[in-house]
């Protein structure tokens, strides 16, 4: 790869990866005002469609837009234009099959999803989603195309323009259908996304458009896609989407887990549909929101992993190759032990702070929050490890080890929540199972690939120390400022005491060295004023 390549590489990795994580953040957020003008009442149908359009989703929007992208790329490396765009227009065509599959499965299927996930009224929700199906699967063949061009901030720009429209005209339908009913008002987010992702597709069009007009080389191909005969490039398309498709599908079906298991086996042990709705909407939506938060960062850092991996393997260099997957787990405790101890011990504050809620809603949400907390250490571990792995060119032992972890899941949850001194306590403690088992299998499968040693104290000791002193602080502090001051004061000056805590003692247990603050946005300032290259910050 010539230095331009490489530059326009990383500039293109850089676009998407900025992109990622504004969508994730605006994505986060989202849940936040839309479950407070509906309540748990209108999240108990948002939160029982979403998951079935998520895992749908992952038909046209995980393995094909890569696979058209590796094609498209290799033509274009060989001056093939006319074979670039080949692989352009079989990709739309078939994913415009796929689309209008998936939105009629959604739609005329509408009666008896709601009917199995025992939510009557969602069917019209799954209705006012369904078509969102079509046009994201239209969406990603000119994604895939345009990424096969490094051609990233057309993606980049739909993607936002698809999280800003659902953000802006969801929130707004909800609004204007709020007393028409819950289920009403949630058909109405729904219905949101869907406008949102014709906005998108309407955005990558132009960019597909544009680059069409300003490229010599397409211009010239134009006329030259003539259909050849044994041409396989949909089955070049399927043999690298499909294990993709079937890994990236993984995490989606343990949201329709969620969707089939917790309600049913709540009302089938005796709970009423109103508590168990309020159960099921509490769980999916204020504390799954809160909980994934941290995962920002942990996203965040899997990235920058990644190329620095692939870049050490590439080097042959296997001390490299240790040294930066040893800071991933490092990075990853460092971020996912103080995050945990954090929301076990003020997770009920934060709760009331971000939502509105009933004394009975924060009840349960409080104690699912002290129950689901040690998954955020095991989803870090997760996130992480799989950026490690995919860096040493060992993508599918991730998604082995996360199926290895779903099942899991659905034979703890099984199990427990038939219990009713547990029920909804079941579910949680079943996702911790799920994240738990697939993030130490891939820490044992790494460290047996790379050989790298662990420090048990540097690794392990330091943050747990830190996060327990910095629990210790944030508990006295939200005690302290809760009989003097208001909840919504207490809940951002114990977090702040925490912030202030733990940052202090990461500096004073010197966890990082300064080399390894390179990882680190910020880092390389923050190195110039610790000291040296090599010393311990």
């Amino acid at each position: 790869m010539g230095k331009t390549e490489k530059k326009s590489f990383v500039k293109g990795a850089a676009i998407l990866g900025i992109a990622g994580l504004l969508c994730k953040i605006i994505g986060a957020l989202f849940r936040i005002p839309l479950r407070n003008l509906m309540g748990v009442a209108g999240m108990t149908y948002y939160s029982t469609v979403y998951p079935y359009y998520s895992w749908l989703l992952v038909v046209s929007s995980s393995g094909l837009p890569t696979a058209i992208s590796k094609l498209v790329s290799e033509r274009v490396t060989l001056g093939d234009y006319a074979g670039a765009k080949r692989v352009f227009r079989k990709s739309l065509l078939l994913l415009t099959v796929i689309g209008l599959v998936t939105t009629a499965l959604m739609f005329f299927g509408a009666d008896a999803l709601a009917q199995v996930t025992n939510c009557p009224g969602a069917e019209k929700s799954f209705r006012a989603l369904a078509p969102a199906l079509f046009f994201v699967s239209v969406m990603c063949a000119y994604r895939g195309y345009l990424q096969g061009l490094q051609q990233m901030t057309g993606t980049a720009m739909s993607q936002l323009t698809e999280q800003a429209g659902k953000l802006i005209i969801s929130l707004l339908l909800v609004r204007i259908l709020l007393p028409r009913g819950y289920d009403v008002a949630a058909m109405g987010a729904l219905l949101g996304i869907t406008a949102s992702e014709i906005l998108a597709l309407i955005v990558i069009f132009l960019f597909y458009l544009l680059h069409q007009k300003t490229d010599p080389g397409f211009r010239s191909a134009k006329d030259l896609v003539e259909e050849r005969g044994n041409d396989h490039t949909i089955r070049d398309i399927l043999v690298i989407a499909i294990p993709v498709t079937i890994g990236a599908s993984i995490m989606p079906l343990t949201g329709i887990v969620d969707t089939l298991l917790i309600k049913n086996i709540m009302l089938s042990t005796g709970f009423s549909r109103e508590y168990a709705d309020m159960c099921f909407a509490v769980f999916r939506t204020d504390v799954s929101t809160i909980i994934n938060m941290p995962a920002v960062l942990t996203v965040a850092l899997a990235m920058s992993l990644v190329p620095a991996i692939s870049a050490a393997c590439t080097r042959n260099d296997r001390i490299g190759v240790q040294r930066v997957s040893r800071m991933g787990l490092k990075l990853a405790l460092i971020v996912g032990l103080p995050c945990a101890v954090g929301l076990y011990v003020i997770g009920g504050q934060v709760i009331e702070f971000l939502f509105k809620v009933t004394p009975e809603e924060l009840t349960i949400g409080t104690a699912l929050m002290k129950s689901s907390a040690v998954g955020i250490i095991f989803l870090s571990l997760v996130q992480t490890m799989t950026g490690c792995l995919q860096g040493c060119g060992r993508p599918l032992i991730p998604v082995i080890n996360l199926g290895a972890g779903a099942v899991v899941k659905i034979v703890v949850m099984a199990v427990l929540m038939f219990d009713p001194a547990l029920n909804i306590q079941g579910a949680s403690i079943s996702t911790v199972a799920c994240y738990a088992v697939a993030g130490i299998l891939d820490l044992v499968y790494l460290i047996r690939l790379t050989g790298m040693r662990v420090s048990i104290w540097d690794c392990f000791g330091k943050p747990i120390v830190a996060s327990l002193a910095m629990g210790g602080a944030v508990y006295f502090a939200g005690a302290f400022l809760k009989n003097h001051v208001g909840s919504t004061v207490a809940t951002l000056g114990s977090v702040a005491v925490g912030v202030v805590i733990y940052g202090a003692l990461v500096i004073a247990l010197r966890m990082f060295s300064t080399e390894e603050l390179a990882f680190i946005p910020g880092g390389a300032r923050l190195r110039g004023l610790l000291g040296r290259k090599g010393e311990r910050a």
